[in-house]
């Protein structure tokens, strides 16, 4: 147990055997008042045997696991805060962070024995039935620890009873609560429980606690309350609304002279104080305390911070529990937003359109090997109305045009196709296995290339190579090699294998899974969910929680994506499709822009090994209906807009930003071993294991396993059912989908079948 703060004495606190005395005194209290009505059987004359029964037969232990609703206060990656929100404006404090002046007025006001007393204070419970019988103004006799007490149950109520007690209105509810005051103060040291109170008490005008109310009311901090304002704020607490000094000047005027009389009667404060302080005007000067994404600098990306808590498992398993969660806050979360990336994307964003045209841009940036999220910005407003959007479009889905094309090539280098494949590059071109368009498949400006290889074909952004490089690849193969890209939108189970038109970017991807699938080729294939959330923990305890897990692993063949990185250099040269727009200052990057059919978006999505950025530009009420065929943009007008022409800047202006400071880092260089043709996993050992163990590991290293008709000679190590042997070898370089022959014990089943993917 603490001891009283100073200047107060403590007295003796073992608890006495009047526990039944008070309860009674309690309950005559209540009832002398005339507002709680008793059950006639449970009389005041009950004999102290029944009363002390009662007391030993009610709970005692509060829900004090469960803080009261509190902030969530956002930082950025340096430690910053830029957005809070909270269903209570509640700021948690230290008792030492509250000015010594409003302790003292709070206690001398509102209960003068608070060091004294075990939870319920009997002498005050007297003076209160005496004033209560011959006055005609009533008296009130609970404690700050009582008081506590319902505060506690108002959020925390476990059951109706519970929710009785937090009302306080029967003679069985009082009862419990002083049972409940008293366990209290067994738990906690008075300090601590002084600390709750403060913290929990409301003062009206959505301000709970007294840094909250210090905050709206006076635009100072708890710490610095001098005494006209304790008192006000003091005097408040008998009732919030009938005592708000912005709605009831003059009720609350009274109520603080009625709080400073107390204090000169206790000789608290001098008479001449006292005169001065009733003197002394209100003073309000209205603070406000942030309360939503709408508030913060940067809403769209709070937003994504609090769908994070609604949805991922790491703040509640149900969406109820993180619904709650987020009810409650008392989270500090460290984020990944790099205010350096945020700041040039929104310069960016607003120098190529403002925030009042018709055309929109959204961009989503991406640490690679981290999934951090480290900005995402849009030509936009927060809110509702005219110019504004709640809609983040980082986050939606557009069709993605030609930036899907180095995702096939990752497809084909997976499966050992490699960048050198050449392939006759003309149009019109009709394809044997692929659903055509009525005029076949051209290049953009109809241009014919001849035979070309992987490498011109992403530099010129050549869309028949890409076609019979899908042919080659199988549609559904490039579908499942996005989705270990950690592309989550595309309909690969309903795809029947004939759709060309994926290679072209005619399905609908985000740009933050585009600039997430992108990082990982300059990761070293590492793939990572992307995420807001880096780390957390209680606002009151500093206790660390758990945060969401980006779950970073070895996604694709790294010789695959060092050689994707290396293919996607030659754009930015001579012949390239950003050859005019030329490479970020001082720094190598690979980028590949897209344009969608008809004009109806446009896209670059690029990356070093330190940022990986995506830029969408289209209009957000339907690109087909809304085309970019005309489009105003850095004060000229734009006509069939391509990538390069305003999403180029905006991407290269957003990166320049973003690497200021930061040292040069190359990419990747294209796998030396033949570019694709073997990668650098092996194939695994499965010999020993149970042919269904050994067809589960096969599967997900993506090869093909193949049981052997004949079973292996008897051999009594070996139970049946048991891989004996393995072709090829393990230790062996695989391809994609390469088959794997796998020998069976004797007596083992060999006809089984191996399940599909």
């Amino acid at each position: 147990m603490g001891s009283a703060r100073s200047g107060y004495p403590e007295k003796e606190r073992a608890w006495p055997a009047r526990l039944a005395v008070w309860a009674g005194a309690v309950a005559v209290v209540a009832l002398s008042a005339g507002t709680l009505v008793a059950p006639g059987a449970v009389a005041v004359s009950a004999g102290a045997n029944s009363l002390v029964s009662l007391w030993e037969e009610l709970p005692e232990d509060l829900p004090l696991e469960r803080s009261l609703p509190q902030h969530t206060v956002l930082l950025d990656k340096d430690g910053k805060e830029f957005a809070r929100f909270y269903s209570e404006n509640r700021i948690d404090i230290d008792v030492d962070d509250v000015s010594p002046t409003f302790l003292e007025t709070l206690i001398d006001t509102e209960d003068a024995r608070f060091y004294e007393h075990n939870g319920v204070d009997p002498y005050g419970i007297t003076r209160a039935f005496v004033n209560n019988v011959v006055n005609a103004s009533q008296q009130g006799a609970s404690t700050l620890t009582q008081q506590l007490v319902q505060n506690i149950l108002v959020n925390n109520a476990r059951d109706e009873t519970e929710e009785s007690v937090a009302v306080g209105e029967t003679y069985n509810a009082k009862i419990r609560e002083s049972k409940y005051a008293v366990r209290l103060e067994q738990q906690l040291s008075k300090d601590e429980i002084l600390k709750m109170y403060v913290n929990a008490v409301y003062f009206g005008n959505r301000a709970y606690g007294i840094e909250a109310a210090a905050r709206i009311y006076f635009n100072t901090s708890a710490s610095k309350l001098n005494l006209t304002q304790s008192a006000l704020l003091v005097g408040m607490l008998k009732g919030p609304a009938v005592y708000d000094p912005v709605v009831h000047p003059e009720a609350a005027t009274m109520r603080r002279n009625t709080v400073l009389s107390v204090l000169e009667r206790r000789g608290t404060i001098t008479a001449e104080e006292a005169d001065a302080a009733r003197e002394a005007p209100l003073g309000i000067d209205r603070g406000s305390v942030p309360s939503s994404c709408g508030d913060s600098e940067y809403p769209f990306y709070c937003h994504l911070v609090r769908e994070e808590i609604l949805t991922n498992p790491a703040f509640g398993a149900t969406p109820e529990q993180r619904a709650d969660r987020l009810s409650r806050g008392g989270m500090t979360l460290t984020t990944g937003l790099d205010r350096q990336a945020m700041e040039s994307s929104r310069k960016a964003v607003t120098k190529a359109l403002g925030d009042k045209n018709r055309a929109a841009l959204g961009v989503a940036v991406v640490e690679p090997g981290t999934g951090h999220i480290a900005a995402i910005t849009q030509n936009r407003k927060w809110g509702k109305g005219k110019g504004a959007t709640e809609v983040v479009y980082a986050t939606s889905e557009f069709q993605v045009g030609s930036s899907m094309k180095p995702i096939v090539l990752g497809t084909a280098l997976s499966q050992g196709v490699p960048a050198s494949q050449r392939y006759s590059a003309n149009g019109p071109y009709y394809s044997p296995s692929l659903d055509d368009p009525v005029e076949g498949f051209h290049n953009y400006g109809y241009i014919n290339h001849g035979s070309v290889d992987a490498y011109e074909a992403i530099r010129k952004s050549i869309n028949v190579y890409f076609v019979r490089l899908i042919e080659q690849t199988g549609v559904v193969d490039v579908a499942k090699f996005a989705e270990m890209l950690g592309v989550t939108s595309l309909p690969t189970d309903k795809l029947s294998g004939r759709e060309a038109s994926l290679a072209l970017g005619a399905y609908e991807i985000s740009p933050l899974e585009m600039a997430n699938a992108y990082a990982s080729f300059v990761s070293g294939g590492v793939v990572c969910k992307p995420v807001t959330v880096v780390a957390g923990v209680r606002s009151d305890t500093g206790e660390k929680i758990p945060v969401p897990d980006a779950d970073c692993h070895q996604g694709i063949d790294p010789g695959v994506a060092d050689t994707v990185a290396d293919a996607l250099k030659e754009p930015f040269k001579s012949g390239g499709t950003l050859s005019g727009m030329g490479k970020l200052k001082g720094r190598e990057a690979g980028a590949k822009t897209g344009t969608t059919n008809d004009f109806s978006a446009n896209w670059i999505v690029g990356m070093t090994p330190q940022f990986s950025t995506a830029v969408w530009l289209g209009d957000p009420r339907g690109g087909g209906q809304y085309p970019l065929d005309e489009v105003d943009a850095y004060g000229t007008t734009f006509y069939d807009l391509t990538g390069s022409e305003v999403a180029g800047p905006v991407w290269k202006a957003t990166m320049e930003g973003a690497h200021k400071g930061l040292p040069a880092v190359p990419l990747p260089e294209s796998a030396p071993v033949g570019v694709g043709t073997v990668t650098a996993k092996a194939i695994p050992d499965v010999r020993g294991l149970k042919v269904d163990e050994a067809i589960t590991v096969l599967l997900r290293n993506n090869l093909t396993p193949v049981i052997n008709k004949e079973p292996a000679k008897e051999n009594p190590l070996y139970t049946p059912d048991t891989v004996t042997a393995q072709t090829p070898t393990p230790g062996s370089s695989l391809k994609y989908r390469q088959e794997v022959a796998i020998t069976l014990s004797a007596g083992s089943d060999t006809s089984i079948s191996v399940p599909a993917e």
